[in-house]
């Protein structure tokens, strides 16, 4: 069970790199429709570059659905902790697993809806670079999927390890 966990942690890795590519392509886009906007203007240079705000959208989609993946592996996903360090210990842990299952079920369903997506993306093009939305939509479904394995990973790694899955995310309240 612990292979994989490395493997997630591997295939992790490497969806930091993509992370950071897409980040660096959002950001040079935006800098270049800035500049083109701008700075040309100024100079009475009329460049249409419609295409940075298109690109940097489709990256940013990328981003969210790939980083929430990564902030599955270590529960850094945005929650209300409150209910499970107010409870006994053995309780909090115990409805901190379920809330977790309850997130792997939501996961399976958006799955599920994101291959819905891609369906509808195959017949539609996007406005200005005249791509298949399927490269967008995909997001969708990879995303998730990625965050059940994170999720899943996460749940053996601190099963096996006998950890306390409440201080998974690097706070330690007791």
């Amino acid at each position: 069970m612990m292979g994989l966990v490395k493997l997630v942690d591997g295939l992790n890795g490497a969806i930091r790199w993509v992370l950071a590519a897409c980040l660096l392509g959002m950001t040079l886009c935006t800098l270049w429709q800035v500049a083109v906007r701008f700075l040309l203007g100024t100079f009475s240079l009329n460049i249409a570059a419609p295409w940075t705000e298109e690109v940097a959208r489709y990256l940013m989609i990328w981003v969210i659905f790939l980083g929430a993946s990564i902030a599955c592996r270590k529960a850094q996903l945005i929650s209300l902790d409150v209910v499970v360090f107010s409870l006994p210990r053995k309780i909090g842990v115990f409805m901190r697993y379920v809330s977790l299952v309850v997130c792997l079920a939501f996961f399976v369903l958006m799955v599920q809806l994101g291959m819905e997506f891609l369906e509808f993306g195959a017949i539609e093009s996007s406005p200005v670079l005249s791509m298949s939305k399927t490269w967008v939509y995909a997001a969708m479904p990879l995303g998730f999927s990625l965050m059940i394995l994170n999720t899943v990973a996460l749940i053996i790694e601190t099963i096996s390890r006998g950890e306390d899955i409440r201080f998974t995310n690097g706070e330690n309240v007791e």
